[in-house]
């Protein structure tokens, strides 16, 4: 069996030298970097002329901004509230656009040549304030009564007169007082002639002559009466208010001829109000007032209220001493008479 032997590196021999000469490593070192300079040289010159017109250009400084979020909002802000520029009108648009003046003079020239019938607005007889207050300047009775109108279109014939302050009239019978209450007959006789349109009218012209200080009630009968009820309200006596005149007018509106004839009830209802006048019409020759009819609405009476009397009959008056005569001679009032042949054709 062989053995193993231990290796063992060889000594060097500091003294021993070698056969040729050896060059010192600094030198070397210094050849080989100026070797990599010359050519680190060479190659720069060579690009410089590769690049064609690069010598006759300017070099600028070069730097980079980086914006940080909060600019970014505040930029994004400014612009969103920017309110956009106004258009610029054109010269076109500026000289197409009239002014105020020249806008009413055209409008002005505009009506001018229209027709009358178009610009001119129609008359109408209305009331100008509304609720209680200082007495309204009214229309002449005679135009009043022409708010009512007869069959044939005509204007309701009227005989009222003009009055001074605190009287009125009615059918040509004149009074003055605080308190008027009316009683008309609205029988269905009351329609062959249109006397009911003619009483009506001549009521609504005698109502415009009182002002707010007076009062008055309407009733309307045939074998019932009717009072004259506003606004939902109990009946009673009413101031002549312009707002009360006027739906005066307008229930005299809806009254038309119906039914028979009873005159008593219509009668005593009215002196129940105690007024100072009441204004009685009817075109009734029967049923009349008995003797006894008369004594009664003497007794109740007691001289506090004056009647007058208007009575619608057919023909000329025959100077009859009637009832209503009698009425209206007991109570210390006037009488009238109307041939109803003349208010229209039956």
């Amino acid at each position: 069996m062989s053995r193993k032997r231990r290796w063992t590196p060889p000594k060097l021999d500091l003294q021993a030298t070698p056969d040729h000469p050896t060059v010192p490593s600094w030198i070397v070192s210094i050849c080989l970097h100026g070797t990599l300079m010359l050519c680190f040289a060479a190659g720069l010159q060579s690009c410089e002329r590769g690049q064609s017109g690069a010598s006759d250009e300017e070099f600028r400084d070069v730097g980079i901004y980086v914006k940080n979020a909060a600019d970014h909002r505040e930029n994004n802000v400014a612009e969103e509230t920017r309110e956009p520029p106004a258009p610029e009108l054109s010269q076109a648009n500026t000289e197409t656009i009239p002014t105020e003046a020249e806008l009413a003079d055209a409008t002005a020239k505009s009506l001018a040549n229209l027709p009358n019938s178009l610009v001119e607005l129609p008359q109408a007889d209305m009331v100008a304030v509304i609720g209680s207050g200082q007495p309204l300047s009214m229309p002449a009775p005679a135009t009043a009564a022409n708010v009512l109108q007869s069959t044939d279109g005509a204007p309701v014939p009227t005989t009222s007169q003009s009055t001074k302050h605190g009287e009125t009239s009615f059918f040509d019978i004149k009074a003055s007082g605080t308190r008027f209450v009316y009683v008309v007959d609205h029988s269905s006789s009351m329609g062959f002639y249109g006397q009911l349109l003619v009483a009506k009218g001549e009521v609504v012209a005698s109502l415009q002559s009182l002002d707010s200080t007076q009062q008055f009630q309407v009733i309307f009968y045939n074998t019932r009466y009717t009072e004259m009820s506003l606004s939902n309200l109990a009946p009673s006596l009413w101031w002549a208010t312009d707002i009360r005149k006027t739906q005066a007018r307008q229930y005299l509106s809806s009254v038309g001829p119906d039914g028979g004839t009873d005159h008593m009830p219509a009668l005593k209802k009215a002196l129940s109000y105690r007024p100072e006048h009441i204004f009685f019409l009817t075109d009734a020759d029967q049923p009349q007032l008995s003797a006894a009819d008369l004594n009664e609405l003497k007794s109740i009476n007691r001289g506090r209220t004056t009647i007058h009397t208007v009575e619608f009959g057919r023909g000329g008056n025959l100077e009859v001493d009637n009832f209503l005569k009698r009425l209206s001679r007991d109570h210390n009032g006037s009488y009238r008479y109307r041939d109803v042949t003349k208010f229209g054709h039956r």
